[in-house]
């Protein structure tokens, strides 16, 4: 007695985009609904329709396929081990063996790049000070006569931080671009 896991009959290959009728009926309808929509708008609003109705559809159809993929994903196995043509479907990976024997290039110390910046803080209150007077100063002058004191200071207190965050983010990048530059033409760090 045959179970329906070994089935004598041949595998067929799985189909991941089934659909009935009345799915179909449901996107013809949404697809003329969208089309109406579009068509009863002007400027820039048809345009913007069919980014998102995209969007969504792109969306609704990569988890429809996903979620296929993986409730079928037993099927697909065995179909493709019971057809001698398909490749296996296991992991390509590098075993441990081969990996062992394989010459890496040395470690660089951007792998475990975490240490600070000599004079960091330094760095930070310089773009503390200069966020914080330059935020000030371009709120006073451009918009000042129409916020008060309040907005004002937030305002300045929001430049005091953008400044901090610029002066990190130059004086990180700049300094692993330095350590990467000097370890590719061969000097130590």
């Amino acid at each position: 007695m045959s179970t329906p896991l070994d089935s004598p009959a041949p595998l067929h290959e799985p189909h991941l985009l089934k659909f009935r009728l009345r799915q179909m009926f449901f996107v013809v309808t949404l697809l003329s609904l969208l089309c109406a929509i579009i068509s009863l708008t002007d400027g820039p609003w048809p345009w913007m329709i069919v980014l998102c109705a995209v969007m969504i559809a792109a969306h609704v159809l990569g988890n429809l396929i996903g979620t296929r993929l993986r409730d079928t994903s037993g099927e697909v196995i065995r179909w493709r081990s019971a057809d001698p043509r398909q490749s296996p479907d296991g992991p390509r990976a590098t075993s441990p063996a081969d990996l062992a024997s394989l010459p890496l290039p040395p470690e660089t110390n951007l792998a475990n790049f975490g240490r600070l910046v000599r004079g960091m803080k330094w760095f930070l209150l310089g773009g503390l000070v200069l966020g914080f007077g330059l935020g000030g100063t371009v709120l006073a002058l451009t918009i000042g006569h129409r916020i008060g004191w309040a907005g004002w200071v937030v305002g300045t207190i929001s430049g005091a931080v953008l400044g901090i965050w610029l002066a990190f983010l130059a004086v990180s990048f700049t300094t692993i671009a330095r350590d990467a530059w000097r370890q590719a033409h061969g000097r130590e760090v």
